[in-house]
């Protein structure tokens, strides 16, 4: 009996390391050439940034949604991590994009629950069309220049409620950083919003990588 109880007691133990070392041990990398769901951020400059990090803080805060960093999409789709990173080391860029604030608006779609709309900027429709050229994206993908503020499922009353008691304290928004993103394929929960991950990022200012 007390040889059968110590055998189980050891399998246990085993089994408890086992599940130990899994947790420890960081998940697989993705391969740097498999092709994933990947995008291209515009990062607001320091002095927006720090208004907007908080305000996505407080609104996740007040409706139980996850923070995220403030954003501008330029192009996303499917394509290699590898040849994305190579097209933000590589491309011309100026040091820096003032886009004019048009309103805060709301949708009925998860990823502009609530957002900051921009004025039409054929200087970004350019970019936007020169990352996807680079990446051979889908010609078909529509540039809606906004900044996200919170994403979650929330009555059409209370989401247009929001959109007109917030104040953006700026006419433009400088954008002086540029960062390639990984992540879920769908953004329609939480947890495809905490899936993205940076790959890399590039200062506007610096001068181009040629490998």
């Amino acid at each position: 009996m007390a040889e059968a109880i110590g055998t189980e007691l050891l399998d246990v133990l085993a089994k408890l390391a086992h599940r130990s070392r899994a947790l420890l041990e960081p998940p697989d990398a993705p391969a740097a050439n498999h092709a994933g769901m990947v995008a291209f951020w515009l990062m607001p400059a320091r002095g927006e940034a720090a208004f907007l990090d908080s305000l996505v803080a407080k609104l996740a805060a007040e409706h139980d949604a996850p923070v995220f960093k403030p954003h501008l999409t330029l192009y996303a789709g499917q394509m290699p991590a590898e040849g994305a990173v190579k097209v933000l080391n590589s491309i011309q860029l100026p040091q820096s994009y003032d886009l004019q604030v048009e309103r805060v608006d709301s949708s009925e779609i998860f990823t502009k629950t609530l957002f900051v709309q921009f004025c039409a900027a054929p200087e970004l429709q350019q970019l936007s069309d020169s990352l996807r050229a680079a990446v051979k994206g889908d010609r078909s993908y529509e540039l809606k220049p906004h900044l996200s503020l919170l994403y979650k499922a929330l009555p059409h009353e209370v989401k247009a409620d929001l959109a007109k008691t917030i104040r953006i304290p700026f006419q433009h928004l400088r954008f002086d950083r540029l960062q390639v993103i990984a992540g879920n394929d769908h953004v329609s929960t939480r947890g495809d919003v905490e899936s993205w991950r940076t790959l890399a990022a590039r200062d506007l200012t610096l001068a181009p990588r040629h490998s």
